[in-house]
């Protein structure tokens, strides 16, 4: 037997996934594995698991951008690569990756080599990333959590998944608001950016966004989930 990702499963590898799993390790690091749109990605404690409301965002973003035209995309924050991957094997695209994170871009290279793939993926802050072309389209699922809240989230995220991919400081929007004043800079004029985001925040996105275009829609769960910006002013932020 083998595991997803072609390694041998044996008798003490088998009892020692059961012991993690016992020990409340969620089973896709376990198995090192998830499965994402209409791929199984490699993972481990570098990245945070894909979610399913990721997978809605990723849909919107394939149906809106559809086109006979190669567009430049950038995944910020890429983890794993699930999301940049799957543009690149959905869309006429270009896609880049970036994440602060050096371990989660190992990961989401071997995730490229996995797929057979050709995302570019950038060991960088978006603070510190300096293009030399504009984008067609942003993406993102940035942290959003503020570390006064730490105890409102689940044990099992808490104790298993990446503290920076989750977390920030105290402003909720921090990660929103360097990713639009990114996209002042280096969003084509016809550009879009897609976020995911929570809806206690609707409110701080809202005030942020004055001056743009942008809109915002429900997963399938009924929550407010998506934003879409389509225009970009210099007066956001």
């Amino acid at each position: 037997m083998r595991s997803l990702h072609g390694e041998k499963i044996t008798e003490k590898s088998f009892v020692n996934d059961i012991d993690q799993i016992l020990k409340k390790v969620p089973v896709q690091y376990v198995t090192s594995s998830e499965f994402f749109y209409d791929s199984t990605f490699y993972i481990n404690k570098s990245t945070l698991i894909p979610r399913p409301e990721t997978e809605e965002l990723v849909n919107n973003v394939i149906k809106l951008e559809r086109s006979n035209v190669t567009k430049d995309i950038l995944d910020i924050g890429t983890g794993s690569g699930c999301i940049a991957i799957t543009l690149s094997n959905h869309l006429k695209s270009n896609v880049v990756g970036i994440d602060s994170s050096m371990e989660a871009i190992k990961v989401a290279n071997k995730n490229n080599s996995l797929t057979s793939n050709k995302v570019k993926f950038i060991h960088s802050k978006v603070e510190e990333y300096k293009p030399r072309k504009f984008f067609d389209v942003i993406i993102s699922n940035p942290p959003y959590i503020p570390k006064s809240d730490i105890e409102k989230v689940d044990d099992l995220v808490l104790n298993n998944e990446p503290h920076d991919a989750l977390f920030v400081d105290s402003d909720p929007i921090y990660f929103y608001k360097i990713i639009i004043s990114f996209a002042q800079d280096y969003l084509k004029e016809d550009g879009v950016v897609y976020f995911e985001i929570n809806q206690n925040y609707v409110g701080l996105l809202i005030s942020m966004l004055r001056g743009c275009k942008y809109s915002i829609t429900k997963d399938l769960f009924g929550e407010q989930r998506f934003l879409r910006v389509t225009s970009v002013t210099s007066k956001t932020i």
